[in-house]
């Protein structure tokens, strides 16, 4: 069994680069597209990163500050005030790591309180043990082949409806280097999965489970089949979830391990 890595800060940031990257990618490139229709602006302040979409102003995880340090309070003051001008409410991601009483003070002085916690896990990458899960087939579809299918099983699992979010979430999965996997239970589509790979660390993205099928273990079998992957391929594999939910109990049981926790920020005015 290969060991895990000891987990250090810079372990810590070459997760989180990994993901980040693959998010900012695809932001970047429907930035590109004609006429930028989706309103987006991608800030990077000494450190410190943000993405904006003005057609989705209510979705936090498309208007996120993120990296958050109280070094970097200045540079979040100039941020801020971009996302005041266009009457977007962000949220702000501070990693445990990160967040200081000075921080927390900070923030809360600038209308700020913590609403969430996430999670970031990470695994060795490597081959788990061989096993079958019954009733379920696992295949991975070519570069090549027609991506409607998946894409409609990905957008009716995570239940999207709004236009601008179907898309964005498509274009995510579009990237050359993105691999997609497609669960049949029972001969059925069921559910879907994808991956990417950044500096030697795969990310596990793009899971989603059609509601007839949940319960039945389609991405239990999704996870195993990627971590099978890409262990001749990679040196890691994380992925991020919500805290203490039965996605991270799932990804434990797989050998995935706490990297770190996430707080999320929200303005107070913008709370229900």
């Amino acid at each position: 069994m290969t060991a895990v890595p000891p987990l250090t800060p810079a372990l810590i940031e070459r997760l989180e680069a990994a993901i980040r990257q693959k998010g900012w990618d695809a932001l970047r490139r429907a930035s590109d597209l004609a006429g930028n229709p989706y309103g987006i602006t991608l800030f990077g302040r000494d450190g410190l990163w943000a993405s904006m979409v003005r057609a989705l102003p209510e979705l936090p995880w498309y208007n996120t500050v993120s990296r958050l340090t109280e070094d970097r309070l200045t540079e979040l003051n100039e941020v801020l005030s971009v996302y005041q001008s266009e009457r977007i409410a962000p949220r702000l991601s501070v990693w445990a790591t990160h967040l200081t009483p000075t921080l927390g003070a900070a923030l809360f002085d600038r209308g700020f309180i913590p609403i969430g916690v996430g999670v970031t896990l990470y695994a060795a990458a490597e081959a788990p043990p061989a096993r079958t899960f019954a009733g379920i087939q696992i295949r991975e579809l070519s570069p090549d082949e027609d991506t409607a299918a998946f894409n409609a099983m990905l957008l009716a699992g995570y239940g999207f409806t709004d236009p601008a979010q179907q898309a964005l979430a498509v274009l995510e999965n579009e990237e050359l280097d993105v691999r997609r996997y497609l669960a049949l239970v029972d001969g059925q589509p069921a559910a879907v999965a994808s991956l990417c790979v950044r500096d030697d660390v795969a990310y596990l993205t793009g899971a989603a489970t059609l509601p007839q099928f949940r319960g039945r273990g389609a991405q239990a079998a999704l996870i195993h089949r990627r971590l099978s992957a890409i262990a001749a391929d990679c040196e890691l594999a994380t992925v991020t979830t919500a805290f203490a939910s039965g996605s991270q109990r799932n990804l434990e049981r797989h050998g995935f391990r706490v990297a770190q926790l996430k707080t999320f920020w929200s303005e107070r005015k913008s709370l229900p």
